[in-house]
C-alpha cells in the first residue's frame, strides 16, 4: 500500500535549498563533486538502519570524495536532532532538514504522515541525471554507478 517506486534511472534529479544541520544553505547541485552527489534520505536519529545507512557511508566519505562524489542526507527531523546526531555520529557531510519532507516526497523517499517509506539512496551525476536508485545499498554499489 505505502511501497512506492523511487524515481527511473536517467530522470532528472529535483533540485532542493535547504539548510544543513550548521545552518548553511546547501543543495544538490552546489554541493555537488565534479562526478556528483549521493543522496541520503533517512527518517530518524534512532532508528539502527538509519544509524547504520549514516555510518557507512561517513565511513566510505573519503573514497566518495576521492572519486568527486558528494554525500547530503536527507531527512524531515528537526534541525536541531541533526546538529546533535552530525556531532554524535561524528558525520563528515550536510545532515539537511527538509521540513515536512517536501524535497524527500519528489524523491519518492518519504511522505506525510509519518515518513511513510524511510530509506531512500540516490545517485546523481553532475549532469543532473540520476545514475542510482535503491532503498537500500552499500556506498561502493553507488559508487560503482559513476563509473558504469
Amino acid at each position: 500500500m505505502f511501497n512506492r517506486s523511487l524515481l527511473p534511472l536517467n530522470a532528472i534529479a529535483p533540485e532542493f535549498r535547504l539548510l544543513d544541520h550548521q545552518g548553511c544553505s546547501v543543495g544538490m547541485s552546489r554541493q555537488a563533486g565534479h562526478a556528483g552527489s549521493v543522496l541520503l534520505f533517512f527518517s530518524s536519529d534512532w532508528l539502527k538502519g538509519d544509524l547504520q545507512l549514516l555510518q557507512a557511508y561517513s565511513d566510505a566519505y573519503p573514497s566518495l570524495q576521492k572519486a568527486g562524489v558528494e554525500v547530503l542526507a536527507l531527512s524531515g527531523i528537526n534541525w536541531e536532532k541533526l546538529y546533535y546526531l552530525a556531532k554524535r555520529l561524528n558525520i563528515p557531510f550536510p545532515l539537511v532538514f527538509d521540513p515536512c519532507c517536501r524535497y524527500s516526497s519528489r524523491y519518492q523517499a518519504m511522505w506525510v504522515p509519518k515518513f511513510i517509506n524511510g530509506r531512500a539512496i540516490y545517485g546523481v551525476n553532475a549532469q543532473g541525471k540520476i545514475v542510482f536508485a535503491r532503498k537500500q545499498a552499500d556506498p561502493d554499489e553507488v559508487l560503482a554507478a559513476f563509473s558504469g
